[in-house]
């Protein structure tokens, strides 16, 4: 099993996402749980069974992972074999870009 860590911008993110689907659905806390445990169980068990994540390949970046939550949400993760730990570095929405977010990140840290 691997470990699993959440880091700052993978919980700002989950934040922000709680936020957009306020607007949508009664208990969005409920909702970043779920994506959590879904995550968490996953990715412990098998840490390399996400594709590279499609858009960030096309722009040449290919250590990001990406888990699909029924097709409506992903999670982008990086895996590092020799610490056998798995970093989800953000949660989203599935029709968010992820190289917009990353760029925005990077422009704000």
């Amino acid at each position: 099993m691997a470990k699993i860590e959440i880091t700052r911008v993978g919980f700002e993110t989950l934040l922000i996402l709680e936020r957009y689907m306020a607007e949508f659905i009664s208990n969005p806390e409920e909702l970043s749980e779920q994506l959590i445990d879904i995550a968490v169980d996953k990715l412990a068990k098998n840490p390399q069974i996400c594709p590279i994540c499609p858009e960030l390949e096309l722009i040449g970046v290919t250590d990001y992972l990406q888990l699909t939550i029924d097709n409506q949400y992903k999670v982008l993760y990086r895996f590092d074999e020799q610490k056998n730990t798995v970093f989800i570095t953000a949660f989203m929405r599935a029709k968010q870009s992820a190289e917009k977010l990353l760029v925005q990140y990077a422009l704000l840290s």
